[in-house]
């Protein structure tokens, strides 16, 4: 009895010293933990770091009963492991604010309207990070004079596309705002520029070029009206795997090409070039005007390149196209890096 006792005072003890410390801050740091739940099935939950009480996320709205961004966050963070998977240590952790239901030494509820998420990490492990792309939803007219919907991304305007549960649960999920009217209140929905307003789209990309980003079907792949938990993560772990707009663009075009997206690799091998340069091909222009005959030869050559990938009608871009692509884009960058960029 005496060390049952004992133990019990002393997660009543950490208990009450988490609850001051979140009483203060107004914030939860935990960690991700394994289960099997009810049907027997591997799952993960949140537990509090130090006290490991269970994080238990209450809501009254249905809609809202499966947690899809929450339940991407936990996979991720369970991926990454490290002190996302641990009780003790605070440089990696969890942090979650919300307001507290209740709570006792077993558990804490919050209310998930209202959360925010924050992942602190410190190295990256996750081989694929999962894509996310903060789009708007665009309004345009068809031929018999209706009205469709589409996304696109916001800043640059690309166009999204996703095979979610099926194209009708895709265009009933666009028209909800108008439908519920809370469009009235999200007018950034439909705009180019700003992010108050967004549909925040997450999973594995299968296409990634200059005009497009095609994301696969898949448990991963979730399209949701923002801000929502997620953000917070996807932000976090973006700014660890930062990179600069003519390295990721470089990347990508290596990637396209492993895996035979031989048009995707064209243009991406031609946007690293054009950020590396400034952004725009004037800047290529003005960039290579000096540069030795056979840097100027490799720009002039990616230039074609991308040209016959962009207007691909009758013609395509075989292997051959896109390894003289990239390696034009080696030589380009190689000498903009020595020119001091």
């Amino acid at each position: 009895m005496i060390p049952s006792s004992s133990k019990a005072k002393r997660a009543a003890r950490a208990a009450s010293i988490a609850d001051r410390s979140t009483q203060s801050s107004g914030r939860i740091k935990c960690y991700v933990e394994r289960f099997e739940n009810t049907r027997g099935a591997p799952d993960l939950r949140l537990r509090e770091k130090s006290t490991r009480r269970l994080i238990r996320v209450l809501t009254d709205n249905q809609s809202f009963r499966s947690f899809a961004p929450l339940s991407n966050l936990l996979q991720d963070c369970y991926a990454h492991g490290g002190g996302l998977v641990k009780p003790r240590g605070s440089d990696e952790c969890i942090t979650i604010s919300a307001s507290i239901v209740a709570r006792n030494i077993q558990e804490v509820a919050v209310a998930f309207e209202g959360l925010s998420v924050e992942v602190c990490i410190v190295t990256t492990d996750i081989a694929s990070p999962p894509t996310s792309v903060w789009a708007y939803i665009e309004e345009y007219s068809v031929e018999d004079g209706s009205f469709g919907l589409r996304l696109r991304q916001k800043s640059s305007g690309r166009k999204i596309e996703l095979y979610g549960k099926n194209q009708d649960h895709l265009l009933a999920f666009l028209s909800s705002p108008r439908v519920s009217g809370v469009d009235s209140h999200m007018s950034n929905l439909y705009q180019k520029d700003g992010f108050d307003d967004y549909v925040l789209v997450s999973g594995a990309a299968a296409t990634d070029s200059y005009d497009v980003m095609l994301f696969n079907d898949g448990v991963g792949l979730t399209y949701l009206l923002g801000p929502t938990p997620d953000t917070a993560y996807r932000d976090a772990f973006r700014a660890l795997t930062e990179e600069s707009a003519p390295t990721s663009h470089a990347r990508t075009a290596h990637v396209h090409f492993d895996t035979g997206r031989y048009r995707e690799a064209v243009l991406s091998a031609r946007l690293a070039v054009e950020t590396a340069c400034g952004g725009r091909g004037t800047d290529v222009k003005r960039r290579l005007a000096d540069a030795p005959i056979d840097v100027a030869a490799a720009g002039a050559a990616l230039f074609r390149k991308r040209n016959v990938a962009v207007h691909e009608g009758e013609t395509r871009i075989e292997q051959p196209d896109a390894a003289q692509a990239i390696s034009a884009m080696c030589i380009v960058l190689a000498y903009l890096g020595s020119d001091g960029s």
